[in-house]
């Protein structure tokens, strides 16, 4: 209350406070999120059950924790080298990761991948980032009055070189289509794929 501080107004007898608030844009909230949700719909699911084991796709959503973008990525996948019977690989996809090894994988499977800010470039992490995840994988049920399926995994560690991690044999694609576990859309043709991340420690 000293007037000569200049903060407390004497003729009215108040004084003033203030706090200043920054909302950060939405690039900006990336930064801070520290759990999400990426879906993916693959659609033609008939079609792409006949295609060559090692097929696969990505999601087309890209979700943003920390700055690192990720991805659902599905695959056709035999088990102990049989051919008999194709399994469905589902993993969580880190884009930031791609860079380094897309060229030692199939092109047209990879170049699906894309920088959710729209550039191939890498710079946008630090050469040495590392994240610790734990996430929940799940088949949607098309069904109401039915439950999904999923699997867990936890204190994944994800760099560089070490990007995915999932399971290559999460359901097979029998069980998968069987109208009776309520997984399938026939008439759409289509399955609903879900990860829920959570991203507990993180260097980018």
């Amino acid at each position: 209350m000293d007037p000569g501080k200049g903060l407390y107004d004497k003729n009215e007898d108040k004084l003033t406070l203030a706090i200043d608030v920054t909302v950060p844009n939405e690039r900006e909230k990336h930064i801070y999120e520290q759990n999400g949700t990426i879906e993916m719909e693959i659609e033609n699911l008939s079609e792409f059950a006949r295609e060559a084991f090692g097929s696969g796709r990505f999601s087309e959503s890209v979700l943003s924790i920390k700055e690192l973008p990720w991805k659902i990525m599905a695959q056709i996948n035999s088990k102990n080298g049989s051919t008999d019977q194709k399994w469905l690989g589902f993993y969580l996809w880190c884009a930031a990761g791609e860079k380094g090894r897309r060229e030692e994988s199939s092109p047209d499977m990879w170049s699906a991948s894309i920088d959710m800010w729209g550039t191939t470039s890498s710079s946008a992490w630090k050469e040495n980032w590392s994240c610790k995840c734990s996430a929940t994988l799940r088949i949607v049920s098309q069904k109401g009055d039915m439950s999904g399926f999923s699997r867990d995994f936890s204190g994944q560690i994800f760099n560089k070189t070490s990007y995915s991690s999932g399971f290559p044999y999460f359901i097979t694609f029998e069980e998968l289509m069987d109208p009776s576990k309520g997984f399938y859309d026939k008439d759409e043709d289509k399955v609903k794929l879900v990860i829920d991340l959570i991203m507990k420690e993180a260097n980018t």
